[in-house]
Parts: structure tokens; sequence; C-alpha cells
């Protein structure tokens, strides 16, 4: 799918709409198939059930940069009130300040029709505000693709990461979520492909 594109965070009157157009957006992505997210990112077929993925875990989008920490709060204001969201968590992006400069923010939630979503926003400054609008959103908006095991993560990151074109840009065994997951790039578009297992989050939060 062709991710949204924009260029700063909604603010204002503009950032309820704005939302509800992305998570519309973000459900709609949900109904993709797994093959058809890896063949569009890969640019030939690849066997899901062989790479043992299982199906789409998770769509994420970039929102845009921020200048003031209040705009994103604001935003996050926002999202809990968006109807029939539900789950909300939010943190650090550990992402944009290790490869790409700049602080960040992700927010993990469940969509009224059940769907998990992640929306990404990061500061706008130094070389990563240089960079195009598309270029941010190639960055940071990806489809999450769940893998059966979290020990089979970072293998199938190491042989998708062997293609042509191709690196690994992280990997997690394990976050306050209890993702074990990573990302790998391609070098020519500039796209971004996770592969994540959701364990069970520490303490048994759920």
């Amino acid at each position: 799918m062709q991710f949204p594109v924009s260029d700063a965070i909604p603010t204002g009157a503009d950032r309820g709409p704005a939302l509800q157009k992305l998570l519309d957006r973000a459900d709609e992505a949900h109904r993709t198939r797994a093959p058809d997210v890896l063949s569009a990112f890969f640019g030939h077929t690849l066997d899901a059930r062989t790479l043992r993925v299982t199906g789409v875990h998770h769509v994420a989008f970039y929102v845009g940069d921020y200048g003031d920490e209040k705009d994103f709060e604001d935003l996050l204001d926002q999202v809990h009130r968006s109807p029939g969201v539900s789950r909300v968590r939010t943190g650090p992006s550990y992402i944009a300040p290790r490869a790409y400069g700049t602080p960040g923010h992700w927010i993990n939630l469940r969509s009224a029709l059940g769907n998990e979503i992640e929306l990404f926003s990061c500061r706008g400054r130094g070389s990563w505000a240089d960079r195009s609008p598309e270029q941010r959103s190639a960055l940071m908006s990806h489809y999450g693709l769940s893998v059966d095991t979290p020990e089979h993560v970072r293998p199938l990151l190491d042989f998708l990461a062997t293609f042509d074109g191709v690196r690994l840009l992280s990997h997690t065994p394990a976050d306050e979520l209890g993702h074990t997951y990573g990302h790998v790039i391609r070098d020519d578009t500039g796209r971004v492909l996770e592969l994540v297992h959701a364990g069970a989050p520490p303490g048994g939060l759920v």
C-alpha cells in the first residue's frame, strides 16, 4: 500500500480529523495478507509459511515531525479520546535516535475494529529534518509481520538481510510490551519491514 505522507504532526482543529483518517487507513491496511506484504516489499514472491510468518501483526504510520513536546502530548491526548480506541501505550522511539539522530515517540493502540496500530513521530531537527517528507514516512511507516516464535525472529532477519539491497536495521530481543522484533530496510526504496513475535509483557501486563 501507499503509506500516507505528512510533514508535520497535526495540530489544532486538524488533529482529530487527521488522526481518524489515519486510523481508518490503518484498519484498511490490516486487510492485506502477509504474502502480499512480503512480495510488495521484496519485489518477488516469498512463501510466508516457509518463513514461519503467520500474518499481519500491526500497521505503523508516521504522523509527522513535532517541534515541541506539547504537540506530541496533545496528539496522545487526542488518541485517548478517539472513539473505540483502547489499550493506548506510548514510549520513546529506539530506532530514531540510534539510526536517524533525533528523538521520537511511539504510540501503540487497538482500533475500534480490534487491530493493532502504531503511530510514530520524531522531533524535526538536524539531518532528519533535511530529509523529504516522503523519505521520513518511508523510514517510519511499515507493516509488522508476526513470526511464530521469538527464537526465530533474529534468524529470519539475518536471512532476509542476505537479499540484494536489503540490510538489517535493528533487533530487540524483548521490550516493555513483551515483543521480540527487528527491522530490515531496502536501500533503494528506503522502505522498512518489521518482523515481530508478540510475547507476554513483563509483569503480566496485557
